[in-house]
């Protein structure tokens, strides 16, 4: 697979994500795909570590029916054989309180056979917690 390859396949992702489209994000991912989003141990309930499908879905479902994304910009990206790190910038709201605010996040991403099997994310937690308190 090569970098603009890779490149469409998170863009496709990231787009889906924006939609709220859960089949469509799921496409990207391999059917062994693991996830893994880093929190701070403060915000436990923001961290995610999945490593089959189900999970992953699972995850995926929940943080689409809790944060909506718009405006979303990839910045920087960086390819490397079979992985990129992606870094974008995007407005997010929290449903539960309506609360929004412009971030960026940095997604490490690994392929193999046209697929994500890995994606691990960073993102300001911190935040996140902010905008979901009411």
């Amino acid at each position: 697979m090569n970098r603009h390859d890779m490149l469409r396949t998170v863009e496709d992702a990231y787009a889906a994500r924006v939609r709220g489209d859960l089949d469509g994000v799921m496409r990207a991912f391999s059917n062994t795909a693991a996830l893994q989003m880093n929190a701070t141990p403060s915000h436990p309930s923001l961290a995610y570590f999945t490593e089959d499908t189900s999970a992953l879905r699972t995850a995926m479902s929940e943080l689409i029916d809790t944060f909506t994304f718009s405006d979303l910009q990839i910045i920087d990206s960086v390819v490397e054989g079979s992985k990129a790190v992606v870094r974008s910038r995007f407005t997010v709201q929290a449903k539960p309180t309506g609360k929004s605010a412009r971030t960026e996040i940095l997604d490490l991403f690994e392929f193999k056979d046209g697929k994500i099997v890995s994606m691990t994310q960073f993102c300001d937690t911190a935040l996140a917690a902010q905008l979901l308190n009411k």
